[in-house]
């Protein structure tokens, strides 16, 4: 979802037990409201990002530990990644190019802030406050930004708005994201 990147040894992970509870209900409430999607905690990890994966006829949504407990990620922004990675699943329309099984991260942002959000809210009870999420994924992001040793590679130009971050989060934070039509070519 962010270019995953590992977490600079720099920042401590959040490994209090109101955190591990958390994203134990959290898990507890997307497979309660989002059947047949198998969700899990890497938590031997540093890896900041999330994935949407299948293996034959099983979907998954893994959250790698340096995204869940990255002290700056409020409880809206997993809620958020969790929608967006569950929308590469439940999403319509545009797939990517390299697995036509996921639909691409434009139409799984989509998903995540309209159907997915409904969705969730109306099976479990939990919304999210998206501004929130969005911030808290800026303030994490900045942070491992900050903390690289090494320079960060450039990001080659993109045929998709959904391949940068900062153009996705201007896009869901107005919510004028274009509909996109044709195969999505850049990878994740």
């Amino acid at each position: 979802m962010l270019n995953a990147s590992i977490l600079p040894h720099n920042i401590s992970l959040c490994g209090s037990k109101n955190r591990s509870r958390m994203l134990e209900v959290l898990v507890s409430q997307f497979r309660a409201a989002f059947v047949g999607i198998e969700y899990e905690v890497d938590m031997q990890t540093r890896i900041v990002n999330a994935q949407a994966f299948h293996i034959g006829g099983l979907r998954f949504v893994r959250l790698y530990g340096g995204l869940a407990f990255h002290p700056l990620v409020s409880e809206d922004a997993l809620v958020f990644t969790l929608l967006h990675e569950t929308g590469h699943h439940r999403a319509r329309g545009r797939r990517f190019a390299g697995d036509p099984e996921l639909a691409c991260d434009c139409r799984a942002d989509k998903w995540a802030v309209d159907a997915g959000a409904r969705a969730l809210r109306r099976c479990t009870g939990r919304s999210m406050n998206l501004p929130a999420a969005l911030d808290s994924l800026d303030e994490a992001v900045a942070s491992i930004n900050a903390g690289a040793t090494a320079p960060r590679r450039r990001l080659r130009s993109l045929d998709c708005w959904a391949g940068f971050w900062p153009t996705r989060k201007s896009r869901l934070r107005i919510g004028n994201a274009p509909v996109p039509t044709g195969p999505c070519y850049h990878s994740r």
